[in-house]
């Protein structure tokens, strides 16, 4: 099927609000459920997504009363809108497929998955500043959470989840990567902000520690470590986990290891 040249002129972004672009113009989607739709299916771009599982994620444990009916509906007037553009094409690209619905686009029309191939290949670099260009460019494709920071109406459901953790995962290399291209002073107050709305995340807040260290603040990088330790004394009843114990002693020391030219990790094998 020759989709590739068909729907070259079709744009699908959810890295942050759903947005469908046509030859470049924003097509506007007055109704939610239509943005949510093409949002789920374009995470699943080639994928067939069943009628059961789009109602699943739209409704959870309240449907309408036809659920199928609606479903159907939505998915007639996104076609209609779809038709309205000037491409003679776009409509085509969402197919009925067996009991299910999928968008037939390349898949790189889809910002999300643009982004999983730039994170793919700056995990085969060995450059630091081609690393860094990299995952800043993925990075850039992000403009708020997925789909808006709509989540799927089951609590379990990792649709949106997978994404937004190899988001951070790619700020995690990138800071690291920074580190060790001696721009601490560009990033600390960007890790400030990144290490205190993920607590969890051992490897922005031990980056936050070097960088702070590494500025001339080593007294604020013993800070974090010893509120770091607090909290999740308090929410989980552990301590922090000894690679970043190891950190906490190094600065403390002084250790050479964790200056500028040594590792942007502490002393020791890393998990």
């Amino acid at each position: 099927f020759p989709y590739t040249t068909l729907f070259r002129s079709v744009e699908i972004r959810v890295l942050g609000p759903v947005e469908v672009l046509i030859h470049g113009t924003h097509l506007r989607l007055a109704k939610r459920q239509h943005r949510l739709i093409l949002g789920v299916l374009g995470i699943e771009v080639n994928r067939s997504v069943l009628s059961d599982r789009l109602i699943d994620l739209l409704w959870g444990d309240h449907p309408p009363a036809r659920p199928r009916a609606v479903l159907h509906s939505r998915i007639s007037e996104l076609r209609a809108v779809l038709r309205a553009t000037d491409s003679d094409t776009a409509h085509r690209a969402l197919v009925t497929e067996h009991d299910g619905y999928v968008l037939r686009i390349p898949a790189h029309m889809v910002d999300a998955h643009r982004f999983r191939e730039l994170i793919t290949h700056a995990r085969q670099l060995r450059s630091d500043p081609r690393l860094r260009d990299t995952l800043r460019q993925a990075l850039d494709l992000w403009r708020g959470p997925v789909l808006g920071g709509w989540s799927p109406t089951s609590p379990n459901h990792s649709l949106c989840d997978s994404l937004e953790s190899a988001r951070l995962t790619a700020t995690e290399d990138l800071h690291e990567a920074e580190l060790r291209l001696g721009n601490h002073h560009c990033i600390v107050d960007e890790l400030i902000e990144l290490s205190a709305a993920n607590p969890t995340r051992d490897r922005l807040t031990a980056a936050l520690m070097i960088a702070l260290h590494r500025t001339g603040r080593s007294a604020e990088a013993v800070a974090v470590y010893l509120q770091r330790r607090t909290w999740l004394r308090s929410e989980f009843g552990i301590d922090p986990a000894p690679p970043l114990q190891q950190l906490h002693i190094a600065i403390l020391r002084h250790d050479p290891a964790v200056d500028l030219h040594g590792p942007p990790h502490p002393p020791g094998p890393q998990p």
